[in-house]
This record gives C-alpha cells, structure tokens and sequence, in this order.
C-alpha cells in the first residue's frame, strides 16, 4: 500500500467533519422551528390586538361600573333626606324626588350600557381565551423543539469529537511532511476534494475519467510521489 494512502484517510475524516458541520446547520428540526416561532409572533400579536380592544372596552365599563355606585350613594342619601321625616316642604320634597327620578333614569341608561359593552366584550375574551390557549400549546411545542435540537447537537459534537481524535491518531501516523502537503492542497483546492483515490481509469476526487495518456503516465510514477488529476486538480493516490 502506497504510503500517500494515508492523505486518502485524512481527506475522508475532514470530508466526514464538513458532513457533520453541514448536519449540524440543516438539522430538519430548525425548519419545524422557524414555523413555530413565527405561529407564535402571529398569535402575539393577534394578543396584543384583542388586548388593546378588551382594554378598552373594560375600563369603559369600570367608569360605568363606578359612576352608578356613586349614583346609587346619592339616589340613597336622597331617599334617606326624603323620607326621614325631616322634609316639611312639599316643593322641597318634590325636588329630591324629581332629583331622584333623573338619577335612576341616569342608572338606568348607564346600566343598559353596561349591558351592551359586556355582550361585546364577550366574544373578545373567548378569542383571548383561544389565543393564550394556542400560544402556550406553541410555546410549549418551541421548548420540545429546542430540546430535540440541543440533543441532535450533542450528539453531532460528540461525533464531531470522535472524528477530529481519529484524525489527530491519522496525522500522527502520517508525519508532518504528508500532513504539510496534504493540508497546503486542501488551501490549493478550496472547498473542493483535496485528494481521490485512482478508481480504475476514473479520479475518485471529481469522479471524471482521465485519458489514457494521463493514466500511463501517472501508473508510472513512484507509488510515493503524489500526482494531481488533469481534471479536477486533486491529489490522486494509486
């Protein structure tokens, strides 16, 4: 065995590196995440719309809510005054009286308002209720996600880890001279295959077939004398 199968071995082990770092970008897990975390800003905000709404609509009711318990404490003392044996005045009685039919009049329309606000806040708090519902299944769904991906990475890290060490053993073995080149043809090539092996008359780098000139001449080389594909530019090991 040629002693430059060695570049073959590290060429494999950097190719398996760049499979595990494009495994690590691609996970199809982020996709799944991408669409939960945009359902859950679309349902944020449809929130925040409904939020605005109820918002309104309930403090309209609260100011209501309010002006009739001070309506009632005046329609209260005045009924109190006027019936307390106090009143010797018959216009004065008719006054309070007349002063307290325009405050129940009054309770009475705020109290239809009331009405009528609660039956449209109504179906805005039942989307509430769904909204919160929905956003906290997605929120729920997003940190399940998350987790898949953290333990999809780990274990490509840990691969990750096993490979690089192989790699570290595979150098060693090969010497720092065929680690200089192979490494100097990996900067050459880019990010395309630094070395192939000759696969009958086919570069195991580009998988093209050489001509048969090339061939010869490349069978004929010392089996330790590296030789680049006419092709692609790739070391090729025989």
């Amino acid at each position: 065995m040629s002693e430059l199968e060695v570049l073959v071995e590290l060429q494999e082990l950097d190719t398996r590196l760049s499979q595990l770092t494009h495994r690590s970008k691609t996970l199809p897990e982020y996709e799944q995440l991408a669409t939960l975390q945009a359902e859950d800003r679309e349902l944020k905000t449809s929130f925040g719309k409904i939020e605005v709404e109820l918002s309104t609509l309930r403090q309209s009711q609260n100011d209501r809510e309010v002006e009739i318990q001070q309506l009632e404490d005046k329609i209260a003392k005045a009924t109190s005054s006027l019936y307390s044996g106090d009143m010797t005045s018959p216009k004065e009685a008719a006054v309070l009286q007349g002063e307290i039919d325009s405050l129940s009049k009054r309770q009475s329309i705020l109290e239809d308002q009331i009405i009528e606000l609660m039956e449209q806040i109504e179906p805005y708090a039942t989307e509430e209720t769904r909204i919160s519902t929905a956003r906290s299944n997605c929120q729920e769904a997003i940190t399940v996600i998350e987790g898949e991906i953290a333990a999809a990475l780990s274990e490509v890290e840990s691969e990750r880890e096993s490979v690089a060490e192989e790699k570290r053993g595979v150098e060693t073995r090969a010497g720092s001279n065929l680690v200089k080149l192979y490494e100097d043809n990996r900067k050459r090539m880019g990010d395309h295959t630094a070395v192939g092996r000759l696969v009958g008359t086919s570069c195991g780098a580009c998988f093209l077939e050489i001509a048969a000139v090339e061939i010869d001449r490349i069978r004929r080389l010392p089996s330790d004398q590296p030789s680049e594909c006419p092709e692609c530019g790739a070391l090729v090991v025989r």
